[in-house]
């Protein structure tokens, strides 16, 4: 007998990775708003430790705001470890949900389904956007609102109510339908309602679900006060509240153009010419009316040996207190009118010659003429002269007397060009005013500094071949073939000018 014996190997067990998880509670009935904690028991299936497993709910893409975690306890084989997810509720629509728990470790998933019941929830609030005061005079706009907070369509009545003063001006109601989420919204417009006090009720019954609101607000006018004058060559506007301060945006027509204050609580209109100006003020729907009559100087003068008598008048009548300037080769001379409208000026102060006479004043708009003054000769010699020309039409007539050319004294150059310039106007307010003029080798430029500002750090250059420059005020050289003139300061209204020899 032959007896055979057999020797049995030992195979290896190949390791293999399983994961289970469960729902321990996978039923839920939840509101909008809710936070559900789902409690989970995880088991390793397979033969070999398992770590960081990571957990989480998935479901649909709005509605719900899913939680995630990682479980790092190692698993040994058979071991099982329970925990805890959170699900939030957001704005799903009422209904049943199947979402599911998923656990996952590399490649390998575990399922459980999960059932969450959304019931419906009809909730909403109504709102009212209204300030607490209105200026009388302008529009209100009242804006209602419903702001749904349901889950679901709202439907229903609503309605609102507007009284004043206790009586009821306007009473609608409607039926309307707000989807979740939304907003029902309208407008009550009151056209320039009348001084008083106001109480708006929006109240509305949604889905058998009934809420009010209300809200008052008062319509009242400013204790406004006003002036109105003319000085300096412009209508000035000021509205004031009763403290003194300065009202912004108050309509204002000045012969028919519209303005409204500035911040200040102003407005200041240019005038060009004289005339009758009308002016409407609305002081929160007050109308008040003012009319302003604006004259324009007018300049007769006549020349008795060496004395210059300057007359200035306004609608013909003779106007006192004007100061009266006239400039010649020698300077300038500054003069009062008397009772009777008359200015007497020495010519051995000013020199004879080209003159300019001026009249200006803060309450009319001022006058310039040009006047060409002989010496005397005899005592009988008498020159007269009369016109009412404005700043921005002069014109000169008069003519150069002397040595010859290149050899004038500075005065009389710069009398010169100030008839050759006087032609720019008088009238620029806020921006300087420079003028350039050529006659024969006499190249000139006049500056003027605005008439509300002073002006500051004025530079001017100019390529010219030139010989000599003058200038009345600041700094004036030749540099590279060119002129340069610097000027630091200049007050308000203030002038100066510039000669240039050609060469």
């Amino acid at each position: 007998m032959v007896i055979l014996t057999l020797s049995l190997l030992s195979l290896p067990v190949q390791a293999k990775v399983l994961i289970s998880i469960q729902a321990l509670n996978n039923d839920f009935y939840v509101v909008p708003g809710n936070t559900i904690v789902i409690p989970y028991q995880l088991t390793n299936l397979g033969n070999e430790t398992i770590g960081n497993v990571t957990v989480y709910v998935t479901g649909p893409t709005t509605g719900f705001q899913y939680g995630i975690k990682v479980v790092r306890e190692p698993l040994s084989p058979g071991e099982s470890y329970n925990g805890t997810i959170t699900l939030t509720v957001l704005n799903p629509e009422p209904g049943k949900y199947t979402l599911k728990l998923v656990a996952k470790v590399g490649d390998v998933y575990s399922e459980s389904p999960i059932t969450v019941i959304v019931k419906p929830v009809i909730d909403y609030f109504p709102r009212i956007r209204v300030d607490d005061k209105y200026i009388y005079g302008h529009d209100v706009n009242i804006s209602l609102e419903i702001v749904s907070k349901a889950n679901t369509i709202i439907s229903g009545r609503l309605g609102y109510v507007v009284t004043f003063n206790g009586t009821v001006i306007k009473n609608v109601t409607s039926v309307t339908f707000v989807k979740p989420g939304d907003v029902w919204k309208q407008s009550v417009y009151l056209v320039k309602p009348e001084i008083g006090f106001y109480t708006v009720r929006l109240w509305a019954n949604m889905s058998g679900v009934y809420k009010e609101t209300t809200a008052t607000f008062e319509v009242y006018r400013r204790n406004l006060s006003y002036s109105v004058d003319f000085r300096n060559g412009a209508i000035h506007v000021f509205v004031s509240d009763a403290h003194g301060n300065g009202v912004e945006g108050i309509p204002v027509y000045i012969n028919g153009m519209e303005f409204q204050t500035d911040t200040d609580g102003t407005v200041t209109y240019l005038v060009t010419a004289p005339g009758v100006y009308n002016l409407v003020l609305n002081l929160d729907g007050k109308v008040v009316k003012e009319t302003i009559t604006v004259a324009q100087l007018a300049i007769d003068v006549t020349q008795k040996g060496s004395e210059l008598f300057v007359r200035v008048r306004a609608a013909q009548k003779p106007v006192s207190g004007i100061v009266v300037t006239v400039s010649g080769s020698k300077g300038s001379t500054y003069a009062v009118t008397n009772e009777s409208g008359v200015a007497v000026v020495n010519l051995n102060m000013t020199g004879y010659g080209p003159l300019i006479v001026s009249a200006e004043s803060e309450k009319y708009l001022g006058a310039r003429i040009t006047f060409n003054a002989l010496p005397p000769q005899t005592p009988t010699q008498t020159s007269t002269t009369s016109t009412t020309v404005p700043p921005t039409n002069t014109t000169s007539t008069s003519t150069s007397e002397g040595g010859p050319r290149g050899s004038m004294s500075l005065g009389l150059l710069l009398i010169l060009s100030g008839l050759v310039l006087a032609g720019t106007s008088y009238l620029a307010f806020f921006s300087p005013v420079v003028q350039e003029e050529t006659l024969d080798k006499y190249y000139f430029v006049k500056v003027r500094a605005p008439r509300m500002r002073p002006l500051e750090n004025f530079r001017f250059e100019k390529p010219v071949t030139a010989l000599e420059v003058r200038a009345t005020k600041g700094k004036a050289m030749v540099e590279d073939n060119k002129v340069v003139w610097e000027i630091e300061h200049l007050e308000p209204g203030e002038e100066a000018y510039l000669q240039v020899i050609l060469g």
